[in-house]
């Protein structure tokens, strides 16, 4: 028996905080250890997201995938692949192909760990060099996965429709493609500058669509927003002659305000949508010196985000940008 007349087993207070677990991992090989951790982070997902792995998610959401070349269902189960993954053959056609077979995970080597490990940073617009480090990518797969979610989230606002009370404004942001080759950048509203109509009702559902340069116009409201406000609508505005299109064509209630922050009726009535518009500057920002060409791509991500955040307490936010991440039929292909 040590001094003291401890006998250093386990009903010693300090040897209850060692991990017991510590002298067989200490004593595993790199390989056996990464297998570990793998197993590990499995089991860990199971318990959150009731599924461990990419080839568990895709039984779950896609039992019985369609043919990707024909489009016909019902064929019939080819073995599995060396992850896991299903494998399917075509009645129709004969053409073979996983679970995963036209969606952005096709051809996806990483564990869903890693993916999940990405989404999670992706939800808080982190940069890519954080993403590659925090998921152990490289830089460059950093980026070929933020454009899988682009073409996941592709055309994802088409079916918004904002109704009740409707919000509506535009943000300016410094189009930085005609800054280049020594062209300065110009002061205050101008032609230099990318238009975002936005908009959002009562309910916090969001939409925001690239509307051109400059002040926007009648008809770039009406392309950008007029399919997104449900007719009979109250629509909220700072008087820009252009929202005028949306009342008479979508037969809403006009209610209008003078944009000035002096104003305290002002910015009661615009309160809501002048924090989407902060909340959204703010995203942008992340991504100072984007291609011009994406900002479409990181604004419907960015409303597909805001609304699983919205929505977590009834729908946990991983599970669900998993899930559409195996249902829906899109693929990424890089332009290299």
């Amino acid at each position: 028996i040590p001094p003291g007349g401890r006998s250093g087993g386990w009903d010693d207070p300090a040897m209850k905080h060692a991990n017991p677990y510590s002298g067989l991992v200490g004593s595993l090989t790199p390989a056996e250890f990464e297998a570990l951790s793998d197993a590990v982070e499995e089991r860990r997902l199971r318990e959150e997201l009731g599924f461990g792995t990419l080839a568990e998610a895709a039984e779950l959401y896609r039992p019985d995938p369609a043919c990707p070349e024909c489009g016909e269902g019902g064929a019939r189960r080819d073995g599995a692949s060396a992850s896991g993954l299903q494998r399917w053959r075509c009645r129709a056609c004969g053409t073979r192909f996983t679970s995963l077979t036209g969606t952005v995970l096709e051809n996806c080597k990483k564990p869903l760990a890693t993916w999940v490990s990405f989404i999670r940073l992706a939800l808080f617009a982190a940069p890519l060099d954080a993403c590659a480090e925090a998921c152990r990518i490289s830089h460059q797969t950093a980026w070929e996965w933020r454009h899988r979610l682009f073409a996941a989230v592709e055309g994802y606002q088409d079916r918004i429709v904002l109704r009740g009370r409707v919000w509506v404004d535009e943000i300016y942001v410094d189009d930085v493609g005609l800054s280049k080759g020594g062209r300065p950048r110009k002061r205050g509203l101008s032609k230099d500058k990318l238009c975002i109509a936005v908009g959002i009702d009562a309910r916090k559902e969001p939409v925001a669509v690239v509307c051109g340069h400059g002040k926007p116009s009648t008809a770039r409201i009406r392309a950008a927003l007029g399919g997104h406000v449900a007719e009979g609508a109250t629509l909220v505005h700072d008087r820009e002659r252009a929202h005028g299109v949306l009342v008479r064509e979508n037969s809403l209630e006009d209610e209008s305000y003078k944009a000035d922050v002096r104003d305290p009726a002002y910015l009661e009535a615009m309160e809501l949508v002048n924090n989407f518009c902060s909340w959204l500057k703010r995203y942008l920002w992340r991504f100072t010196g984007m291609d011009p060409a994406n900002m479409q791509s990181y604004l419907d991500l960015y409303v597909y985000f805001f609304r699983v955040k919205r929505d977590d307490e009834r729908w946990p936010k991983i599970a669900r940008v998993v899930r559409h991440l195996v249902m829906t039929e899109a693929r990424f292909r890089s332009s290299t």
